[in-house]
């Protein structure tokens, strides 16, 4: 899978959020089954998962649970959310429930990681940013 990793910053802070990837890749965010979970470290034992806004505590809930919901309730819930910290957001088509689509992880506020070898959303990331690149190595 190929990996971009966007770092632009909009008054010093990492500019998008999460609502704003989930409208750039719609209409197929939409109709994606995505789970939700903590961003996992190499070290056994430590993983993260941190947001503000009206939507943290259950999107903290479900990233505890490894659960998956639809699209639109993820992008409903997206839309309530201020900022996520850390997260891990894995989207599958409806079609193909086991097969990824597209893995989404918000790192420290410091950039967000698409993984995907959809060449539309790749394209879509980086025509949208304009501080996108891509790197062979997963977060540690």
């Amino acid at each position: 899978m190929a990996r971009l990793r966007i770092y632009d910053l909009k008054e010093h802070i990492l500019f998008p959020d999460l609502k704003d990837l989930l409208r750039l890749l719609a209409p197929g965010s939409l109709q994606a089954t995505w789970t939700i979970s903590t961003v996992k470290s190499s070290e056994p034992g430590h993983e993260w998962f941190e947001a503000t806004g009206e939507g943290r505590d259950e999107l903290e809930t479900l990233a505890q649970e490894n659960a998956r919901i639809s699209g639109t309730d993820f992008a409903a819930l997206a839309e309530k959310t201020h900022q996520v910290i850390w997260g891990e957001f894995i989207g599958s088509k409806p079609a193909q429930p086991e097969e990824l689509w597209v893995i989404i992880r918000a790192i420290d506020s410091t950039f967000y990681e698409i993984e995907t070898d959809d060449e539309g959303v790749l394209k879509k990331i980086s025509a949208t940013y304009k501080d996108v690149r891509t790197d062979d190595a997963p977060v540690s």
